[in-house]
């Protein structure tokens, strides 16, 4: 049963709608965590946060928008974009590793098993361009970042396609270092120019390296 400040009634409606809102995350995420995507319904969702489930297509749009919300705040592509550009392809090289070897968030582990699901995938479709590509594209600037973030995307998400299609066998055997050696040498092929005459920097980003 919804209290008076999670309905929008009583004192403080605002900050009723955001606590319940906070708890409705928690529990998805929880639930998510623990049971699997595809096995947890926005009744149950809404039963272990102890509101109506209405609440939960009024704030988040369906169960969906709830795992949206999550990889947002749980999604690494940003952080790990952020920082030095001198070492950018290292960091998205070492991510690649990393899950790869199936390491990430409780979360994260718990949607690799779930990967499979339409909702799942239309939502990582969606991810591709607001948590890699869009940001990629920001952070390298210049009148070519979104092709070469496109590039780099591809690289990484290829990696991504093997990992859950055959399990990366094959690459999770290799050397680490080498097998992140190896992938940074392709993102730093990625951020080649692609006009060789045009008198563009490769990397117009590294003018902030040199200051």
């Amino acid at each position: 049963m919804d209290r008076p400040g999670e309905t929008g009634g009583g004192t403080g409606p605002t900050r009723g709608r955001e606590a319940t809102r906070a708890r409705i995350l928690a529990s998805a995420k929880e639930l998510f965590t623990n049971e699997g995507y595809g096995s947890v319904s926005s009744r149950m969702i809404a039963s272990h946060a102890g509101v109506n489930v209405a609440l939960i297509n009024r704030y988040f749009g369906a169960k969906r928008g709830l795992l949206t919300e999550l990889l947002r705040e749980d999604g690494v592509f940003p952080g790990v974009i952020e920082g030095d550009p001198a070492t950018l392809t290292r960091r998205l090289a070492e991510h690649s590793v990393s899950r790869l070897h199936g390491e990430g968030t409780a979360l994260q582990r718990a949607l690799d098993d779930s990967a499979g699901d339409p909702d799942l995938q239309l939502v990582y479709q969606e991810r591709i361009t607001s948590a890699m590509i869009d940001p990629l594209t920001v952070y390298l600037g210049g009148d070519r970042a979104r092709g070469h973030a496109s590039l780099m995307a591809a690289v990484m998400l290829g990696l991504t396609r093997v990992r859950r299609v055959e399990g990366a066998t094959a690459l999770r055997a290799l050397d680490r270092d080498l097998l992140r050696d190896r992938i940074q040498a392709l993102l730093e092929l990625c951020l080649e120019d692609f006009a060789e005459d045009s008198g563009e920097k490769a990397r117009p980003w590294e003018d902030e390296r040199e200051d």
